[in-house]
């Protein structure tokens, strides 16, 4: 693969960033707000559906030691900065990555085999927007090659009983996703709204989803990104640090650079 990087930031052993090129997929604030928000233990067998460029993957493993983390990557030049980013990371051991669809590969792993799941999907439907003519950012963006169905079907199957699955989404589809979970035998725990600015309307939400058991829904209290001056927030600029990355993410909600299928 010819490495032309244009980087968010050094992707040096423990930088805890993600080497990425500089055209198509860019990975953007939503990986860092979902590795935030989940709620891992030691031991836990991860699974990151659409892992872009690895970023889930590597921090996760920063931030919790002892997991062990498979990503799926559908698009090959993709699939190709995640295994040099685990390379460059040295965590080769903890983290493997995938290249393929994850509705094919489902059904043929072993049912149950996950502890907890997490996915940035892409978030719009075909048919609605502007549909990117590249091809990389539009299956970022718009729902080609995997939808919402797909995703909670595969992750019903892969997950154990009282297993998470934790995802992110624009506040437009709260309704249908979580009338969807309900329907894949999920029951959502844990609700967080992200604002890009005081007094703004939300552009995300982070879902946290159990299987197989039922329970009350809590709603965290909600994220604000930036400043009125555009820096960020005290809370923001602590998860970038407590992730070990320094530089910040843009773009919050746009899938211009985030946003993967598996």
């Amino acid at each position: 693969m010819e490495r032309n990087m244009t980087q968010e930031a050094a992707s040096s052993p423990g930088s805890g960033a993600a080497a990425q090129g500089a055209e198509g997929y860019r990975y953007s604030i939503e990986p860092f707000l979902l590795a935030d928000f989940v709620r891992l233990s030691p031991g836990n067998r991860v699974l990151d559906i659409g892992s872009g460029c690895g970023i889930i993957p590597l921090l996760l493993a920063r931030r919790h030691p002892g997991l062990t983390l498979t990503g799926v990557e559908i698009q090959p030049e993709l699939h190709e900065w995640a295994v040099h980013n685990i390379e460059q990371s040295g965590r080769g051991k903890e983290i493997e990555v995938i290249q393929g669809d994850i509705v094919q590969l489902a059904p043929r792993w072993n049912r149950e085999l996950f502890d907890a799941i997490v996915s940035n999907p892409p978030y719009r439907k075909q048919g609605t927007g502007r549909t990117n003519p590249d091809r990389g950012k539009a299956i970022a963006r718009h729902e080609i090659n995997l939808n919402l169905k797909s995703l909670l079907s595969a992750a019903a199957s892969l997950l154990k009983t009282a297993g998470s699955l934790t995802l992110a989404y624009p506040p437009a589809r709260l309704a249908e996703v979580l009338a969807a979970l309900v329907a894949h035998g999920f029951s959502a725990r844990r609700l967080r709204f992200i604002h890009g600015h005081p007094g703004a309307d939300a552009r995300i939400f982070l879902v946290e989803a159990v299987k197989g058991q039922k329970g009350d829904c809590r709603v965290e209290k909600p994220l604000t990104v930036y400043n009125p001056d555009r820096t960020y927030t005290r809370e923001m600029e602590e998860i970038y640090a407590s992730l070990d990355h320094s530089g910040g993410a843009d773009h919050l909600g746009e899938k211009r650079r985030g946003g993967r299928t598996g």
